[in-house]
């Protein structure tokens, strides 16, 4: 019973946006496949205790496979002190100040979804989503709880319960709260995140049927920045939570609630023979999955300029359409959507197939509205798009998967996608993922029309057409992932402001742009010592629109051990740091990151956070200070334009886990 409790990080985050939407699992510990695991029906009751390895988890993804692969709780306190979403992968996020603000990746990636895209990405790192909830199969109720407090400037919690009501039916609650007081005037988010699942499997394992319902409230009071320009340069005695700001009555607010069902039905004999799920049905054999998501959203910019230092004009630009003072702008939308897919699989001792196709439907009804209720503009579309899938191997260790989307008619009509990744799996010395992606899709609604208090455009932009090329090489037991990407793009798509009086005005360039991109990442143990780095550098021909630094790393440096054969413990410090370049601007009223003259530089700084994190049975500590230097040679730093960034804090965290 002396499992170590795991950071809500240490899960595979499902609404982690940082994940690769058409990949693998990359978590540290190699999923369980069915094939490994005797068959759910046939565990005893007599079972008293139950652990982590009793707890097991699909993705939604998994049920469009030939065969469901399990994952399982990592039970590690290792990196529980990255338990914010802004730290993902060991990626980076610029954000306008602390968790549950608007944010942005500082190397974002250029896939897309095919279908309908409203645009609307600044909130949607905290977001739960339908197709990242995970479905768990346990043999006793599983309840986790993580909370996290920054003495008042950060605070958040997160409760998962999950329990198999009976030996095929699980069902399933998540809810998450961020609330902080910030560390600047009006920086206190209030984010509201709950979702309910639920997955059956028939007994004789050919039908599937598994769903959620998503609530997410997100409230970001929107401060515009710190008017102070010698914030950190010039003495001064006033504390940061009387700073003056842009803006002191203006509120972002998200809200959606959307439905998920997915059903399957395997068509063909089963093995009666087979002991194990993954050599339940005779090959080859098919699959119908239906699919069907409806999601309803609401965004929403309240501003009241009677008490701000600057004009309207001087903040938001030369123009405003209907009051200077007051704004209410609204985007309602509605989208249903349904998938029809069939699949055929076959299976052998060295050649293994899939063929697939279907056809999908997506209704979307647009609206945007001024004063909250003064419709503007508003917009019923849909779309029909056709999919494709081949999956095969070409040796006993080569496999093949190529998928294609195209949009024969509607709103997006045109829009295609071709993405294939092929695996060459070579035993203890690791994997290698080859990947092409081919894709032309248009651009999201939010750069071609608009109607708001302080803005009004109609942009006819041409399809955004990307090209991907990668290779990655990950090794699991050394822990080492190398992989390098190079990007091609035409036709992208971007928000300018030209001056600081200027208006925000969304832009498509006609230069062809080229990224290449290189990642390492190593983890590496001597004693009872330990070393995790992350290096990325980037070269980018387009730094004016796309900017971002030539070179990021994040290091930590830990000790660890245990204290009376119980207490596991670690004792580290985490380091991150990357090279100058020119940042970016925020919009709050477009809920946009924008590119233009006169932005600051920001970077070429050290950020060092000590931590300390423990795991004591099914329960887990973090004892953490961050930014550590603040002070040494600066007062602070700054990541976007105006916005500075959170001021030295003390924090603390604790979580509990339970398996019955």
């Amino acid at each position: 019973m002396l499992f170590s409790v795991v950071a809500k990080g240490q899960i595979v985050n499902p609404n982690d946006p940082a994940r690769d939407p058409f990949g693998r699992d990359t978590i540290t510990k190699k999923p369980a496949k069915e094939e490994k695991l005797q068959d759910f029906f046939t565990r005893k009751d007599s079972v008293k205790k139950f652990y982590a390895k009793s707890i097991r988890f699909a993705e939604p993804r998994q049920f469009d496979l030939d065969t469901i692969a399990f994952s399982r709780l990592d039970t590690s306190i290792h990196n529980f002190q990255n338990y914010s979403p802004l730290y993902a992968k060991n990626n980076y996020y610029l954000s306008i100040g602390n968790l549950g603000l608007a944010s942005r990746a500082m190397y974002p990636g250029f896939g897309n979804r095919i279908g309908f895209n409203d645009g609307q990405t600044a909130l949607s790192l905290y977001e739960f989503r339908p197709e990242r909830v995970n479905y768990y199969r346990v043999y006793s109720p599983y309840t986790d709880v993580t909370w996290i407090s920054g003495l008042g400037k950060e605070s958040s919690i997160n409760f998962i319960h999950t329990q198999n009501i009976k030996p095929n039916l699980n069902i399933g609650v998540e809810y998450e709260s961020i609330g902080s007081q910030g560390y600047y005037p009006r920086q206190r988010p209030k984010h509201n995140l709950f979702s309910a699942w639920s997955w059956y499997q028939s007994r004789n394992l050919k039908y599937n049927i598994l769903g959620n319902v998503l609530f997410n409230s997100l409230k970001s009071p929107e401060n515009g920045g710190e008017t102070n320009a010698t914030l950190f340069t010039e003495p001064t005695n006033k504390q940061h939570e009387f700073e003056s700001v842009y803006l002191n009555n203006s509120l972002t607010t998200w809200s959606n609630m959307s439905l998920y069902l997915k059903q399957s039905y395997v068509v063909g004999a089963r093995d009666t023979n087979a002991v194990y799920q993954a050599k339940a049905f005779k090959s080859p054999y098919s699959k119908v999955t239906n699919t069907i998501q409806y999601d309803q959203r609401d965004y929403k910019f309240d501003y009241s300029g009677e008490n701000d230092e600057v004009s309207p004009t001087a903040y938001f630009g030369k123009v405003y359409y209907l009051d200077s003072l007051h704004a209410a702008d609204r985007i309602k939308q509605k989208h249903f959507r349904t998938d029809l897919d069939l699949s055929l699989y076959g299976r052998g001792r060295a050649e293994r197939f899939t063929l697939g196709g279907g056809i999908a439907y997506e209704s979307i009804n647009y609206t945007q509205f001024v004063q909250d209720s003064m419709q503007v503009f508003a917009r019923n579309t849909n779309n029909v798009l056709l999919k494709g899938r081949i999956g095969l191997s070409i040796a006993s260790n080569v496999d093949l998967d190529v998928r294609g989307h195209y949009i024969f008619a509607g709103y997006n009509i045109g829009d295609v996608s071709l993405d294939g990744v092929a695996t060459v799996s070579m035993g203890k010395v690791g994997n290698i993922y080859l990947r092409a992606l081919l894709q032309n899709v248009e651009p999201g609604i939010i750069f071609t029309k608009n109607r708001s208090n302080f803005h009004r455009y109609d942009n006819s932009f041409s399809k955004i057409n990307s090209n991907l090329l990668s290779f990655t090489y990950e090794n699991k037991l050394t822990r080492t992932r190398l992989s390098a990407e190079y990007n091609l793009i035409n036709n992208y798509t971007y928000f300018y402001r030209a001056t600081p009086q200027s208006e925000t005005i969304a832009q498509q360039t006609g230069d062809l742009i080229s990224i290449l991109r290189i990642k390492a990442d190593q983890t590496i143990n001597f004693g009872h010592f330990g070393w995790s780095g992350s290096f990325t550098y980037q070269a980018n021909n387009a730094k004016d629109i796309l900017p971002a630094p030539d070179f990021y790393t994040y290091q930590s440096v830990y000790y660890q051990n245990k204290l009376f054969k119980a207490l596991d413990f670690q004792i580290g410090l985490d380091v991150r740091y990357f090279t100058k370049f020119k940042s970016m601007g925020y919009a709050p009223e477009l809920g946009q990151f924008y590119v233009g003259n006169g932005m600051m530089e920001v970077g070429n700084y050290p950020i060092a956070d000590l931590f300390i994190t423990a795991g004591l049975r099914r329960t887990r500590f973090l004892i953490k200070y961050d930014y550590l230097n603040q002070g040494l040679n600066k007062k602070g730093y700054y990541i976007v334009d105006k916005y500075a960034m959170p001021d030295a804090t003390f924090k603390f965290g604790v979580g509990w886990r339970f398996y019955d």
